[in-house]
C-alpha cells in the first residue's frame, strides 16, 4: 500500500511538472516578453523543491520501530519530509503574501 501511495505521488508530481512546462513554453511563445515571469515561477519552484530537500532527513526510518515493521527506508522518509517541507514552505509564502496584500490595502 505505501508503494502504490509513492508512485500515485510521483506520478501526480511528473504529471504537474509536465502541464507547468507546457503553460511555461506555450506563455513564452505567445509573449515573448513575458519569459522572464514565466521563468522566475520555475525557477522559484525548483528552489522550493530544493529547499525541502535539504531541510529534510530520513533518519527517523532507522530509529522507529513502525517505520522498521513497514519496510519504510530512509530514501522514501526522505522524499515524504521533502514533500511535507516544500507543502510548509509553500503555505507559509501563501500566508505572508495575502498578509502583504491586506497590509498595503489597508495602508493605500
Amino acid at each position: 500500500m505505501i508503494n502504490f501511495g509513492i508512485y500515485l505521488a510521483y506520478a501526480l508530481i511528473g504529471i504537474s511538472v509536465l502541464i507547468i512546462l507546457y503553460f511555461a513554453v506555450t506563455k513564452i511563445l505567445q509573449e515573448p516578453g513575458g519569459a522572464r515571469s514565466a521563468m522566475i515561477g520555475i525557477v522559484s519552484l525548483i528552489v522550493v523543491l530544493l529547499l525541502g530537500y535539504l531541510f529534510s532527513t530520513g533518519a527517523d526510518a532507522t530509529t522507529n520501530a513502525l517505520y522498521l515493521k513497514l519496510e519504510v527506508s530512509e530514501a522514501s522518509s526522505r522524499q515524504v519530509g521533502t514533500g511535507l517541507v516544500t507543502l510548509y514552505i509553500v503555505m507559509g509564502l501563501t500566508v505572508l503574501s495575502i498578509l502583504y496584500a491586506e497590509i498595503t490595502r489597508l495602508l493605500k
